[in-house]
């Protein structure tokens, strides 16, 4: 082994210097995407995936995400902890957005 991947494997070659961050559990939705990243979510025009889900319903809107939905309707935090995946819902071939989730992010972030 050379001594450069040795030394990588010592330090952590991917990992990044500093503390480790923790994260906000709500801002994960159940199809893996961290909403941290989202451009809606960095914009302040989407609040993230389970925090926008709880405005909507309250708004009367329940059909917010599907997979969402899916997930708590089987008592899963994660669609990789289902036993059915993939599923309609949730299909690694398409995508892991809801075409629900696109359209809004589409239709919120428009070039001015």
């Amino acid at each position: 082994m050379s001594q450069r991947v040795a030394g990588a494997m010592k330090r952590g070659a991917h990992a990044k210097a500093g503390k480790r961050k923790s994260i906000d559990a709500n801002l994960l939705g159940p199809c893996g995407f961290f909403c941290g990243f989202c451009l809606a979510y960095k914009k302040g025009i989407c609040l993230g995936c389970r925090y926008q889900a709880d405005v909507r319903a309250a708004e009367g809107d329940l059909g917010w995400c599907s997979q969402l939905n899916c997930a708590e309707r089987r008592g899963v935090t994660m669609c990789s902890e289902c036993k059915e995946i993939p599923c309609k819902e949730f299909d690694p071939k398409i995508g892991m957005f809801s075409e629900m989730y696109v359209s809004y992010i589409r239709d919120k972030i428009k070039p001015a």
